[in-house]
């Protein structure tokens, strides 16, 4: 029996949603630990950690789940632990977390993964009144219709929107929704014949930053791992710097300088809070497309503060020991990469759609097997965060590719000099 709330197909009344600030203090992520003789998570954010570690699902399952407890965090029904896979939800003040174990890799590996859905209450979205429940949970809620894809889509995006909700990218059939730092996935799709029935399934995931976007553009995708959002728009970059002045400055944001200024080919803008947090805006147009690229990329005072610590320690080292004449270091570039800067320090250039991770893996391979040691950040299929260090110098590899645009990849240098080789089409 699914036990619903009493006005949950017209409620749209403005929902109490977590802020970065809020989610932290509910659960610090950031800060949790880990398992005695586990690295340091490599995915480590506001809304999720996972790491790998020698022990057994049981075992792992149970350290957390006492450490939560310890918080004040309350175990919900449905917990299961077994040999091969353990999972369990928690609440604690509205928000959830779910906390999962597996095994992985090598014999006697688990990988333990803790993820924070943050605070909505997914049963009282506003939804059509002739969606019936299927299932209700603390992590999804689902239900059927008879009502066609196209409608069913419609009705939920105009209820959504009244609650606050804002529309922040699409692939497919879902849809995502943005409120301060809350990202909602809405899935809506036809089941097959005999069924012939429209479902619906609702889950939220809590965001590392708030970055704003606006509804106005063509696609758009946002990954927590780097704190970044990009999107193309028709927009002209006068409309686009109004648009983030004017929003921005609602939360307590300011411009660093009067108008745009020019990194390389792009126009970027600067703006920071009190708490000293940054973000980074750049623009510039693609020509082929009719369409103005958009990259918004967040970073915390205390991340700020960091890099500028790191860069002023390797100044003063480069002072007392000048570093040698840089070495050249060979890139494989695909045969047919479309080019946008080529110089002894900046290799960036675009591949086809789908390509950027297999760009990105041959130029991995290549820096590896000469010894350059790689550090991951991130490396899916959509978007890669990956430095290499070899002595003194440095090499940082960035790539994006959403799948619905041309792949973009980044190699820059520091200490060496960046040649092109030919790589493979």
């Amino acid at each position: 029996m699914v036990e619903l709330h009493d006005s949950w197909a017209a409620d749209t009344v403005p929902l109490k949603v977590a802020t970065v600030a809020e989610a932290v203090k509910a659960l610090d992520l950031m800060k949790l630990p880990v398992i005695k003789g586990a690295a340091e998570p490599v995915n480590r954010t506001v809304g999720q950690m996972s790491y790998g570690v020698a022990s057994d699902c049981k075992a792992a399952f149970e350290f957390h789940k006492q450490g939560l407890l310890k918080l004040k965090w309350a175990e919900l029904p449905g917990t299961s632990v077994t040999d091969q896979y353990a999972s369990g939800a928690f609440s604690r003040e509205g928000f959830v977390c779910s906390l999962t174990s597996i095994p992985v890799g090598e014999p006697g590996m688990v990988n333990v993964s803790i993820v924070l859905h943050g605070n909505v209450d997914l049963k009282k979205l506003p939804i059509p009144k002739d969606l019936a429940p299927v299932y209700l949970g603390p992590q999804s809620a689902m239900y059927s219709t008879t009502a066609s894809v196209e409608a069913t889509t419609t009705a939920c995006h105009k209820l959504l929107l009244a609650q606050g909700w804002v529309p922040y990218g699409r692939a497919g059939e879902t849809q995502f929704f943005r409120l301060n730092a809350i990202r909602l996935t809405a899935y809506i799709s036809a089941t097959p014949p005999p069924m012939s029935k429209t479902m619906v399934s609702f889950s939220a995931e809590q965001l590392s930053a708030e970055i704003p976007a606006p509804v106005e553009n063509v696609q758009l995708q946002y990954s927590d791992s780097t704190k970044q959002v990009l999107f193309d728009t028709k927009s002209s970059e006068a409309d686009i710097e109004k648009f983030y002045r004017e929003t921005l400055a609602k939360t307590g944001w300011k411009a660093t300088t009067e108008k745009p200024f020019p990194i390389d080919w792009k126009q970027g803008l600067i703006f920071r809070n009190t708490a000293k947090d940054l973000l980074e805006l750049e623009m510039y147009p693609v020509e082929d497309e009719k369409v103005l690229r958009v990259t918004v990329k967040h970073r915390t005072g205390a991340e700020v503060a960091a890099e500028e610590k790191a860069q002023l320690e390797k100044l003063a080292a480069s002072k007392k020991s000048p570093m040698p004449p840089p070495g050249k270091v060979q890139i494989p570039v695909p045969t047919g990469a479309g080019m946008i800067e080529s110089t002894p320090l900046t290799l960036e250039f675009t591949v086809a759609s789908g390509e950027g991770k297999t760009a990105a893996a041959a130029i991995r391979k290549a820096l590896t097997d000469v010894g350059w040691k790689e550090k991951v950040t991130t490396a899916d299929g959509a978007i890669g965060v990956i430095e290499f260090q070899k002595g003194e110098s440095s090499i940082s590899l960035n790539y994006v590719d959403p799948g619905f645009i041309p792949a973009e990849i980044a190699v820059r240098g520091t200490g060496v000099e960046l040649e092109k080789s030919a790589g493979k089409k």
